[in-house]
């Protein structure tokens, strides 16, 4: 029996909370629902920071009860632009919080009411708006600057949902790079270059009213926009060159056949280097007594607890043609790439910052490094970005690899 495959979409601005700040573009959430008659399949982007597991898991529930989609079927991934919420210390209230529940509920709900009968082209194009952003310095030390042999995603993925008459229902674009190319150059909120690329696109295509552009993050925690804090003149080059390339992917991209939506997901529990010494802890607590990250590391080194960190990975695929493998958190580019080689699928879009992101995961070289292992994978540096935040250990990166094999493997057997 033919599969029919459907595909609904939906947009709505997020920068409408409670005492607005000062915007440069507004944020948008936006929702593309798949469906083949027995399943249905959600991908949600958020022009936002990132958000934290617990307040994901919230905003999933929601979904599932105002949509009936199952929470497994869901998958919610932030652009992790720097001028918004969810970064830099910035959050939202309480009132906006519940707001913004309701708000992707109601979205995945508009998309799921606009479904259609839709075929699907896939493609994929060069372009590279960013550098890695880790170089050892002389002493042997990671410092934040551009590193032009250090790993980046060259390219674009691009899933383009057509109407019967050929009218493009939504484009989803996915790309590898840190927004911060207007990063603190203003203090207003905006959307970086995915907003900018967003506009640019409309300009390319032919669209219906209702048509909706998505763009979805991939592994990008040691790669950064270019040139970091570059204003926005230099976030619309950026922003154009990934629309343009996205453009091309368009022209060239393959139909995909018809065929079963299937989702998996597995929830791994990655282990955290062991804390400073109590000792060390005191001595921290001592110089910085104000500083009450360092009072919760010292509890944590007194418990003497083993610390693990939630890892969810959902994938979705339609038969296998076309896969999509959704992981929390801050990957290296690393990681998509190495998905890139090994799946057994034909095109595989790989999203970051999804169903969570609150730390980020290194590659085992960057961790056996220590203390000269930079920002992103230094174990005193990942003490200060949260409560009790440490290093994980340099095994992570097999166990990663490992469990994003098995799990495209279950998928592609079932």
């Amino acid at each position: 029996m033919k599969t029919h495959l459907m595909a609904g979409a939906a947009e709505t601005t997020i920068t409408a909370i409670k005492d607005r700040p000062e915007v440069y573009a507004e944020l948008y959430a936006r929702a593309l629902v798949l469906a083949d008659g027995e399943t249905q399949l959600a991908i949600v982007t958020a022009d936002f920071g990132q958000f934290p597991l617990q307040y994901n898991t919230r905003l999933l529930n929601a979904i599932h009860q105002t949509t009936g989609i199952p929470t497994e079927h869901i998958v919610i991934n932030c652009s992790h632009t720097h001028n918004a919420p969810g970064v830099d210390g910035r959050w939202i209230t309480e009132e906006s919080e519940a707001w913004l529940v309701t708000c992707l509920a109601e979205l995945v709900q508009e998309a799921i009411d606009a479904l259609e009968p839709a075929t699907f082209r896939v493609g994929r194009a060069p372009v590279q708006i960013g550098y890695n952003r880790r170089l050892m310095n002389d002493e042997g030390y990671i410092t934040m600057a551009p590193n032009p042999e250090g790993a980046v995603v060259p390219w674009v993925d691009v899933l383009g949902a057509y109407d019967a008459n050929g009218q493009i229902i939504a484009v989803l674009f996915s790309h590898a790079a840190h927004p911060v190319i207007v990063h603190w150059s203003s203090e207003e909120i905006g959307a970086d270059f995915p907003g900018y690329a967003v506009e640019h696109l409309r300009n390319f295509l032919e669209l219906k009213p209702e048509s909706v552009l998505l763009f979805a993050q991939g592994c990008a925690a040691n790669i950064n926009g270019y040139p970091l804090r570059g204003g926005f003149s230099a976030c619309d080059v950026a922003g154009f060159a990934l629309a343009f390339a996205t453009h091309q992917a368009l022209k060239t991209a393959e139909e995909i056949p018809s065929a079963p939506l299937k989702a998996c997901s597995v929830l791994v529990n990655l282990p955290f280097q062991d804390p400073p010494s109590v000792e060390e802890c005191k001595q921290l607590v001592d110089q910085f007594p104000d500083d009450e990250r360092f009072v919760a590391l010292l509890e944590v080194a007194k418990s003497g607890e083993k610390r693990t960190l939630p890892f969810p990975m959902t994938a979705f695929t339609v038969g296998d043609a076309l896969c999509f493998l959704s992981v929390a958190h801050e990957l290296f580019a690393e990681y998509q790439l190495f998905v890139d080689e090994t799946s057994p699928f034909s095109h595989t879009f790989v999203f970051g910052y999804t169903n969570g992101s609150e730390v980020y995961i290194a590659t085992k070289k960057d961790y056996e490094l220590g203390l000269r292992g930079g920002y992103e994978a230094g174990p005193r540096n990942h003490a200060l970005s949260g409560p009790y935040r440490l290093a994980l250990l340099p095994s992570v990166e097999e166990q990663i690899r490992e469990e994003m094999t098995n799990l495209l493997g279950r998928l592609k057997a079932m």
